[in-house]
């Protein structure tokens, strides 16, 4: 990794729901015994890797529209997420940080 790259940071987690922990548990039990965080981390580059087209789906569909590449966005976002937030900002009227409630909010709370 070159020294102007950003070192990836170590992930910490909300404990599964049970029904979800108790599947990782058997995964990880029939996966040569893995240790669970090592089978948790197995499982989400999985599911990454599995979602790379619709996830750069979405950062294409940003990154025409502001006037650089999908590799230049990708790599603002993960380099300086508020920098990317202020240059998506700039060319649309809603706010992307905004419109998915990282708190879940009530999802009965509809404008009609």
């Amino acid at each position: 990794m070159s020294p102007d790259q950003p070192i990836p940071k170590r992930l910490h987690l909300r404990p599964l729901a049970p029904y979800e922990d108790r599947l990782l548990a058997c995964l990880s039990f029939f996966r040569t015994k893995r240790q669970r965080t090592v089978q948790a981390h197995h499982c989400l580059s999985m599911y990454l890797r599995q979602s790379d087209s619709r996830i750069l789906g979405e950062v294409g569909f940003y990154a025409r529209r502001i006037g650089i590449s999908v590799d230049e966005l990708m790599e603002l976002i993960y380099a300086d997420p508020d920098k990317a937030q202020q240059l998506i900002d700039q060319h649309f009227s809603t706010k992307i940080n905004e419109v998915f409630d990282a708190e879940g909010g009530d999802p009965h709370d509809i404008e009609r």
